[in-house]
């Protein structure tokens, strides 16, 4: 039995599946589950430059600008010049944008009780401690001389 590729495979499989439960559920407020990631950053901070965004998700650019022009269609977030950069913006949330955080965290919540169906208080805290050392492990400089 290969237990590295069981792993990887388990991982992948629960957070494909997760991720597809929890994109459905956001569908219904006319949401992606992309969308929501940066409205969970912004709802923390406020005014982050796209690049700061991308950095946060681990994902490329484009895929922050696609989600960022939707986004402002939609009326969630506002671009706005950066103030020291003249070829930068900030992205700022809007009222509408500020006003879902409650609707959302309820469905995100739901969707998380739903997975964790049956995993005790202590089971929950030490899956999450475990998940974040296989993060923290798996970043390129393997989780050495990383802060914050």
């Amino acid at each position: 039995m290969n237990t590295h590729g069981d792993v990887i495979r388990a991982l992948g499989n629960a957070v494909r599946t997760i991720r597809a439960r929890v994109d459905r559920a956001l569908q219904n407020s006319g949401l992606r589950l992309g969308q929501y990631q940066v409205l969970r950053h912004l709802w923390d901070e406020d005014g982050l430059t796209p690049r700061e965004i991308a950095d946060r998700l681990d994902v490329e650019m484009p895929t922050v600008t696609r989600t960022v022009q939707r986004m402002v269609r939609d009326g969630l977030v506002q671009r706005r010049a950066h103030p020291a950069d003249a070829r930068s913006v900030r992205i700022y949330l809007t009222k509408r944008g500020t006003e879902l955080r409650p609707v959302l965290d309820e469905i995100v919540d739901a969707q998380t009780e739903q997975a964790l169906r049956g995993f005790s208080p202590q089971e929950r805290g030490e899956f999450a401690a475990l998940l974040e050392r296989l993060a923290e492990n798996s970043r390129e400089d393997g989780g050495h001389n990383r802060h914050g």
